[in-house]
């Protein structure tokens, strides 16, 4: 019997080959096919540019389209429980022109527009009349007030804080039970604080997570990083909630400083 001493090495089957000889036709083929459909995977990701305009129509949407449906829903459903002709005619005749406004949105969107409501008008104006709609839409009394010395502010910056203003009214709408809110903007030195409260029922604050999941405060944490602001939100249970976004005057100027 032969028996081996020292370390135990399996046999190699491809020992005394070539390991720089061409491979098989078949072998080279199927790398091929390989490469081809990595590259097609690659090529299927969406890019970080996609992903910005993706979740930009997704907040617009929010913003714009889901509330105006909201608002047409509401008076479709007060004019079916009105008697009077002269009243349901008048719910219609509201509903007829969000419809009106939901579509000029859907196209001011799609071309990348700013909010029509800020087209030649002050952002003060703007606000004040979104007020005034939101008091008429929704019958809930909602004020609007303007502090400081304005300043002239850039198209991003009216553009974020009117669209932040419309998803607070929203969440008043569609959460808080309150019967009346404000709006204030507050012109600083320094740059601009968009301020709204609500006499509403408020929530708790580890409860903040729950509305994650959503487009509602995510979104406007969202517009105001990009400008290099920041958003504040105080609240509890019985004590209705305050929004407060603070932008700096140099807007996103600030955020690419602070990414340095």
């Amino acid at each position: 019997m032969r028996t081996q001493t020292g370390r135990f090495v399996l046999p190699n089957p491809r020992r005394g080959k070539n390991l720089n000889a061409p491979r098989p036709a078949a072998f080279r083929s199927r790398n091929r096919k390989s490469e081809k459909g990595l590259i097609r995977v690659v090529r299927t990701l969406p890019c970080p540019e996609v992903i910005e305009e993706r979740n930009r129509m997704a907040g617009e949407i929010h913003d714009t389209l889901a509330q105006e449906f909201a608002g047409i829903l509401l008076h479709l459903e007060a004019a079916n429980g009105l008697d009077g002709a002269v009243n349901a005619s008048e719910c219609l005749a509201k509903a007829r022109e969000l419809a009106k406004c939901g579509l000029e949105d859907a196209r001011r969107m799609l071309l990348g527009l700013r909010p029509k409501s800020l087209e030649g008008a002050h952002l003060c104006d703007a606000l004040s009349q979104l007020a005034e709609r939101f008091s008429r839409d929704c019958g809930i009394n909602c004020t609007f007030g303007a502090t400081g010395r304005s300043h002239k502010l850039s198209e991003e910056i009216e553009n974020e804080l009117y669209r932040v203003a419309q998803e607070a009214l929203c969440n008043v709408r569609k959460h808080s039970r309150a019967g009346s809110v404000a709006i204030l903007l507050s012109y600083r030195s320094s740059g601009v604080v968009l301020a709204i409260k609500d006499n509403g029922q408020g929530f708790a604050i580890n409860q903040r997570q729950t509305g994650a999941q959503g487009f509602g405060l995510p979104t406007m944490c969202e517009r105001a990083n990009r400008l290099g602001g920041k958003m504040d939100i105080n609240t509890g249970l019985g004590t209705g909630t305050e929004i407060r976004m603070s932008v700096p005057r140099s807007g996103k100027a600030s955020k690419e400083k602070n990414n340095r």
